[in-house]
């Protein structure tokens, strides 16, 4: 067991799962979701910090990129978001209120900018669609879960940014759908705050399992995904790709 699971056990009550110990991959989809400049890259404007003992924006992306492989690998579907504005603010809507900043032409939060651009490292392969999307959740507005239907996909695998923000709604919304959804842990990272908790004024820093990133995964497990960590996931999948070729192999000794 890794130093991120042994967190993991202890801040997250993970008693109630549904994931089975095999899964069809042939019916997996492998969310890339929002892996961004922005908020995973040290130089983003909004670049994600470590605090309370999650990963940071930059630790985040080796256990995603493992994923992606792992997933071009063993067949899995791949589907990428890049959130944004619009650069004239033509669906800013309600944003505009909430963060008038965002109302600036150069906003670092618009599409088309370095900051809304994927890390590099992270490129989309033939065949993976990779859509803009205006909102937190990957299916708002989009066709995102046309995609899925359109993959025959059964399970939704979550990886990127923010767990906090656009993790949860997304898998909120494939769960009431019907996907059976899973987010891989430390392959995603939250925006705190502040580094010092919701009171800028506390003299402290957030202790371990504390804030966003940790409050979120507790909320996301108890009520519509099964959270994993990088290596619980590789590990289903290596069983369910083992299950999935003795499988075959049985069927084609029972034809001969």
């Amino acid at each position: 067991m890794t130093a991120f699971e042994d967190k993991l056990n202890k801040y997250v009550d993970r008693s109630y799962r549904f994931i089975p110990d095999t899964i069809d991959l042939s019916k997996t989809v492998v969310h890339a979701l929002d892996i961004q400049n922005l908020c995973l890259d040290p130089k983003g404007a909004d670049y994600i910090e470590s605090v309370g003992g999650a990963p940071s924006g930059q630790e985040s992306l080796g256990p995603a990129k493992r994923i992606l492989e792992l997933a071009r690998e063993k067949g899995m579907k791949v589907i990428w978001s890049l959130w944004g504005m619009h650069p004239e603010g033509a669906d800013l809507g309600i944003w505009g209120l909430k963060y008038p900043s965002w109302n600036e032409p150069d906003s670092p939060f618009n599409h088309g900018t370095w900051n809304g651009a994927l890390v590099d490292g992270f490129e989309p392969q033939k065949g993976e669609p990779v859509f803009q999307k205006h909102r937190n959740s990957s299916f708002y507005g989009t066709a995102f879960n046309e995609y899925l239907m359109q993959d025959r996909a059964e399970y939704l695998v979550i990886i990127g940014s923010s767990t906090a923000n656009c993790v949860p709604t997304t898998a909120r919304d494939g769960f009431d759908r019907g996907y059976k959804v899973i987010v891989v842990a430390d392959a995603g990272t939250a925006i705190p705050i502040n580094t010092h908790g919701r009171n800028p004024e506390f003299d402290h820093e957030t202790p371990e399992g504390y804030g966003q990133y940790w409050e979120s995964l507790r909320n996301i497990q108890a009520q519509y995904a099964d959270v994993m960590s990088s290596d619980e996931f590789a590990a289903l999948v290596e069983r369910s790709s083992a299950a999935q070729t003795k499988s075959g192999e049985q069927l084609t000794s029972a034809t001969r």
